[in-house]
């Protein structure tokens, strides 16, 4: 049924109205004489519309003049009937043949790239080296030597495992694979010796393998040996362990925050304006307005205007909003001063702490003055402070 009505667009076809008291006579007549009508439609009870391949219509006359019907055409669609209108606008099929063109053309080219995958690198770091490497907005995808061009990004960001250049239409997709930091490993057939991360008191040192240096209660630097993974003992030859050992120690932090009394904050005022420009490449066109506002905050986005699927063009649509703010001056209170104060130290805090740390005591102290008011909190902490460090063969 496909293939046919394909053909019937081809070679151009009619939609036709019928009317006559014997609709279903005229129907059933066309049929038995092998003329082919689809897409009947009963517009009342004496007339039908359909359509009807041109090289039938002819043959029609007969049925009409049999079942005294009247025909009329109404529209004529088709191949035929769409190319003798370009012939009759010429400079319309032209411009059509020449956009056409330029879509082709345009379609040779990257428009769009997109990094992804990226976790603790900055895509723009990324964007700027593959940039750099040749793959830009408006290179010729044929130009573009991928394996030649991951290579390269390899070499240039050490931090990445894998990279991978996908083209799709004219989106290039650059997926990359970061590697994983992951501390020393030490095997337990190496030698190495135990020593302090941080500074501070020993609490407890347990020690499995090799010989402890120092006791319980005794302060120690970072860096320091705790216990020693080389034996040395009399009348025999000194020998390397490999040192085992729990170390906890009591360590502390300390930190400071001040906060002015008198503080500044922008209020949004509901008020807005905004500007719209087009992006061709990388040249922005329109006039840009004077901004009413004297304190304001902006918001940028762009919008791709043609594109399908992956096939984007490099047509954008700007819109710059500008939010009007007002400053509105805040007096603190002493103690929302405080509070302030505190929050901040107790997130900074968090960052420090190690993840079986045990906080034994934290104090907050604070002097006020007239502007503004200090804190400085302390904090005693339980952790465990002993690290492996490999012995370096002589």
């Amino acid at each position: 049924m496909i293939i046919i009505r394909l053909w019937n667009f081809l070679r151009g076809y009619a939609i036709i109205i019928v009317e006559g008291l014997k609709i279903e006579r005229f129907i059933n007549m066309a049929i038995s004489n092998g003329i082919y009508i689809w897409d009947i439609k009963k517009l009342s009870y004496t007339s039908i519309s359909a359509k009807i391949g041109l090289e039938n219509f002819g043959k029609m006359r007969e049925i009409v003049r049999k079942t005294d019907s009247t025909i009329v055409i109404k529209e004529k669609r088709g191949f035929p009937f769409i190319l003798k209108d370009l012939k009759r606008h010429k400079l319309f099929a032209a411009t059509v043949m020449i956009l056409l063109i330029m879509i082709y053309v345009m379609c040779s080219y990257v428009w769009m790239i997109e990094v992804v995958g990226t976790k603790t690198i900055d895509p723009k770091v990324v964007m700027d080296i593959v940039n750099q490497e040749g793959l830009k907005e408006g290179v010729r995808k044929a130009k573009l030597d991928r394996h030649s061009l991951e290579n390269k990004i390899l070499i240039k960001l050490p931090q990445l495992s894998w990279v991978g250049i996908q083209v799709r239409g004219t989106k290039a997709v650059v997926e990359v694979v970061e590697k994983r930091e992951e501390p020393e490993l030490i095997s337990k057939t190496d030698a190495c010796d135990i020593v302090a991360a941080k500074s501070g008191v020993i609490h407890k040192i347990l020690v499995l393998n090799g010989d402890g240096i120092v006791k319980d209660g005794v302060t120690v630097k970072k860096g320091q040996v705790l216990v020693t993974g080389t034996i040395l003992r009399e009348n025999s030859e000194p020998r390397l362990v490999h040192s085992l050992a729990q170390v906890t120690g009591r360590t502390w932090y300390e930190d400071a925050e001040q906060m002015d009394l008198q503080q500044i904050e922008f209020k949004d005022t509901g008020r807005k304006t905004t500007q719209y420009m087009l992006k061709l490449l990388d040249k922005e066109v329109g006039f840009k307005k004077t901004i009413p506002y004297s304190e304001y905050n902006e918001v940028r986005e762009e919008k791709n205007i043609i594109s399908f699927g992956n096939y984007v063009f490099p047509i954008k649509l700007i819109s710059i909003r500008y939010n009007e703010l007002v400053i509105v001056p805040k007096t603190l209170t002493v103690e929302q001063a405080k509070k302030r104060c505190e929050e901040r130290l107790n997130e900074r805090l968090k960052l420090h702490l190690s993840e079986n740390a045990v906080v034994l005591d934290k104090k907050i102290n604070y002097v006020e003055e007239k502007k503004s008011v200090m804190a400085k909190i302390s904090v005693e902490i339980l952790e465990e402070i002993g690290v492996k460090k490999r012995i370096q063969a002589k």
